[in-house]
């Protein structure tokens, strides 16, 4: 037996293992960045047109939930870049 034939074949078997493992690695990111941009346009994708009187109300009430939501947020991050920073005088 050649010493050097063995370690030959063990180092082709680790590289074969790693061009596996990477491959595999590709797919699992390929698939959770295909689900990151699904999931990041139905977030951002308008509201869908309503047919009936009940559903336009709910959209309505959504949006001003939405606003309401987005200026409480507001606030609050600007009262802790003030209690941060301080205020100018």
């Amino acid at each position: 037996m050649n010493p050097n034939n063995t370690s030959s074949n063990n180092t082709t078997d680790a590289l074969k293992d790693i061009q596996n493992r990477k491959a595999e690695v590709k797919g699992k990111l390929k698939e959770s960045t295909n689900i990151l941009k699904e999931t990041t346009q139905d977030l951002f994708a308008p509201p869908v047109q309503a047919t009936t009187r009940f559903g336009s109300v709910m959209n309505i009430m959504n949006q001003g939930l939405a606003i309401y939501d987005g200026v409480t947020m507001g606030m609050r991050v600007v009262r802790n870049l003030r209690r941060v920073f301080g205020r100018r005088r």
